[in-house]
């Protein structure tokens, strides 16, 4: 049995989370950046607490996770089965209200961060493994890996995290989210035949998710609210910047 285990996506998720909590530290942030008096410790800490606790989970809740949203994903690929769960577009939209189209992407927005997130944990544990870094890995190791992905691939992962904060800030929407979801598990429970139990759970999960932001984030005004999600995007660029100096001037 070798003394030298490969590292795997496990092991990049338990230091992502571990690196998300240092670099959400309320001082070192307010040392980075310019701080309103709005931004408090309790606010970053919600920040930090939903990032780790919701969206970034430990690796085995991150799995159950995945598997549920994989197969949503198929979803938004074939539109008559989405239509299939409201009717027709028209009944959606007098059952839901003009709203429905936004709150409907907004669900949906979740997804996109999962998926990314998983392609990122992929690459990362690939550039690991190519360089020889073995679990448990370095803070050093860690950024390497993290300078040598495509740049672009870290940005996108970026704005799918900046837009899933986004949507879980915009609580009347999330609301309405929330509403057509519980709708959708309902109708999917009515017909096994066509929605297998496991679609039904991910929806499950996707609402459980939204209503955590909902109960976090519906506590603060708009203006609290804007500011945290340009925190976080601000924290992670300059995350990027840090990273991409730092192995540069080795160079």
């Amino acid at each position: 049995m070798s003394n030298n285990p490969l590292t795997e996506e496990q092991h990049i998720v338990e230091k992502f989370r571990e690196m998300v909590a240092k670099r959400y530290n309320y001082d070192d942030i307010k040392e980075r950046f310019d701080l309103p008096p709005s931004i408090t410790p309790e606010v970053i800490n919600d920040v930090k607490e939903y990032f780790l606790g919701t969206i970034y989970p430990e690796y085995y809740e991150r799995q159950k996770l995945e598997k549920a949203f994989g197969n949503l994903a198929n979803y938004i690929k074939q539109p008559k089965k989405i239509w299939g769960l409201f009717g027709n577009m028209a009944g959606a939209l007098f059952k839901f209200g003009r709203h429905f189209i936004q709150a409907f992407k907004a669900g949906f927005a979740s997804l996109d961060s999962f998926i990314g997130a998983k392609k990122f944990e992929q690459n990362m544990a690939e550039i690991a493994n190519k360089n020889g870094f073995r679990p448990p890995m370095s803070d050093e190791e860690y950024e390497e890996c993290y300078y040598l992905l495509e740049r672009s691939d870290i940005i996108q992962f970026i704005n799918d995290v900046k837009s899933l904060f986004g949507a879980m800030v915009n609580t009347p929407l999330l609301l309405k989210t929330i509403e057509i979801l519980d709708n959708v598990a309902e109708t999917m429970k009515k017909h096994p035949n066509v929605y297998p139990a496991e679609d039904v759970v991910g929806i499950q999960l996707g609402r459980s998710l939204l209503y955590s932001g909902y109960e976090l984030f519906s506590k603060y005004d708009e203006t609290t609210k804007e500011l945290m999600v340009e925190i976080i995007y601000k924290n992670e660029m300059w995350y990027v910047d840090y990273i991409y100096r730092k192995e540069e001037e080795k160079n």
